[in-house]
């Protein structure tokens, strides 16, 4: 019978999670954080366009659209 020792395993414990890790760095920057809701905060009028304002857990996202539109009361960061 083999005897495991312990550098034995803590190379095979970092070789069976290389995969993850590298799987990982492929992804696209913006899917690496967690989806944070931003909700509606507040939206101002500037002529033919309305600005509205998100509330993202202390920073503040914008979003523009027409002047005939509502400003959506949550969007995705």
């Amino acid at each position: 019978m083999e005897t495991v020792t312990l550098s034995g395993l803590l190379m095979l414990a970092a070789l069976s999670t290389a995969g993850s890790e590298t799987e990982m760095s492929k992804r696209p920057a913006y899917d690496q954080y967690a989806q944070a809701t931003c909700s509606l905060s507040n939206q101002q009028r500037s002529g033919i366009r309305k600005i509205c304002y998100y509330d993202c857990g202390g920073a503040v996202r914008t979003l523009v659209v027409p002047v005939a539109k509502t400003c959506p009361f949550t969007i995705k960061r």
